[in-house]
């Protein structure tokens, strides 16, 4: 909780204008630091997707007007359109993220948002109720399932607002915390003075880097469970089986067989346009769908392998072994009891649906954690990480 009757003083980045009970205020391009070559990449990638069908459509739109178009020329401009705005998707990301501003206005005691880049403008205007809290929340990143502590990723934050009624809305995303909560402060404030008889917003600070293991206790199997367990001498056996389509690939596979599809049509309406303009080289065209193929049966493969993927995990002897065995081979693990700090189904940091990929997770004394299963059943993987603590005698949580 931020509490205090005064509120912070706000960064002079953040350019405030209030008029009577109205005030605006005005954020800066986000200071991402090198975080923008991520920007560029969506920049380069919606320019590279759209520019191919957006070629087909404009050939198709320039013989309109010569009196060349046929019937099947209309059509396939009309097909070509949800793909131009796929591509433009991405780029539009990507510029917000590069030069995007931000605008925070209380007008007529209702909150609202415009986000702009340049000419473009979008405002939101969040709900009329009353609000009833602020939350600045910070700490959410991760790589590799690791909290990203330092850097400019650890200093970002998001401002969200809670209203007496409708869900949380968004404010502002991709500033500095301690920008967002001095903003919030101040809003809170002014908020409460626009109407003294009612309670100004609460504003809270939320560190979602605070990890929330499972208790050390035994874990009941799952009744569905497929995983079978061979008790050893001096430990256990898990013999995990693959997990299939649907749960193993985690949605790639679907989103592959996308992927492959409009790339597909995509490369149909090349091959058209050059069967029409045999003079033409349209090499360029060629070796990007040759990339796009590339990566649209890479994700099929990785999606089928995740699928079918089997693996065993030995406790034996006081070692702890794991095989996994895929469709491009068989991987092995072996960690001694000794170098093994902990074990326990924790966060993968990827997300689903805004729902986190629960995984099995095996963190070394030292060095980094390795995760196991990820997207599997979270009873299942709780359990299976409860059946090896109690083999090898580890704890939940390193110290």
């Amino acid at each position: 909780m931020i509490s205090g009757d005064m509120p912070a003083p706000l960064p002079h980045a953040i350019h405030v204008q209030a008029v009577r009970d109205d005030v605006s205020y005005t954020l800066p391009a986000r200071p991402l630091g090198k975080l923008r070559w991520l920007a560029l990449f969506l920049v380069a990638f919606g320019v590279v997707f759209a520019s191919i069908p957006a070629t087909g459509l404009f050939r198709s739109l320039k013989s309109i007007p010569a009196g060349k178009a046929a019937a099947g020329d209309f059509g396939f401009a009309v097909f070509l359109v949800p793909f131009v705005v796929t591509g433009l998707v991405p780029l539009g990301l990507g510029l917000l993220v590069l030069f995007g501003r931000c605008r925070v206005e209380w007008h007529q005691k209702r909150l609202s948002v415009l986000d702009y880049v340049g000419p473009v403008r979008w405002r939101r205007r969040l709900q009329k109720s009353r609000i009833l809290k602020l939350t600045v929340s910070s700490g959410g990143a991760k790589i590799n399932g690791q909290p990203v502590t330092t850097g400019p990723l650890a200093e970002l934050g998001a401002l969200a607002a809670e209203f007496e009624e409708g869900r949380p809305r968004l404010v502002a995303i991709g500033y500095p915390r301690d920008w967002l909560e001095a903003l919030a402060e101040d809003l809170s404030a002014r908020v409460h003075a626009t109407a003294s008889t009612i309670a100004a917003p609460v504003v809270e600070a939320v560190n979602l880097d605070q990890s929330r293991p499972e208790p050390v206790e035994v874990v009941p199997k799952p009744a569905d469970s497929r995983v079978r367990v061979e008790p050893r001498p001096d430990g256990v056996l898990l013999v995990v089986p693959p997990a299939g389509l649907r749960k193993g690939s985690k949605g790639l596979f679907g989103f592959a067989i996308l992927w492959c599809l409009i790339v597909a049509v995509i490369t149909t309406a090349i091959a058209a346009a050059s069967a029409k303009n045999v003079r033409g080289k349209p090499f360029v065209g060629w070796a990007l769908i040759g990339v796009f193929w590339l990566v649209g049966l890479s994700m099929l493969a990785g999606a089928v392998n995740m699928a079918r993927r089997r693996a065993m995990l030995l406790v034996e002897n006081g070692r702890l072994k794991v095989a996994q065995i895929g469709i491009f081979g068989a991987k092995r693990w072996d960690w001694n009891r000794e170098n093994i700090a902990a074990i326990r189904a924790d966060t993968s940091g990827l997300e689903v649906n805004n729902a986190p990929v629960i995984e099995l997770q095996i963190h070394p004394v030292n060095g980094k954690k390795t995760g196991f299963f990820a997207g599997r059943d979270q009873e299942e993987l709780r359990w299976m990480a409860s059946e090896l603590r109690r083999a090898l005698k580890v704890p939940a949580t390193t110290k």
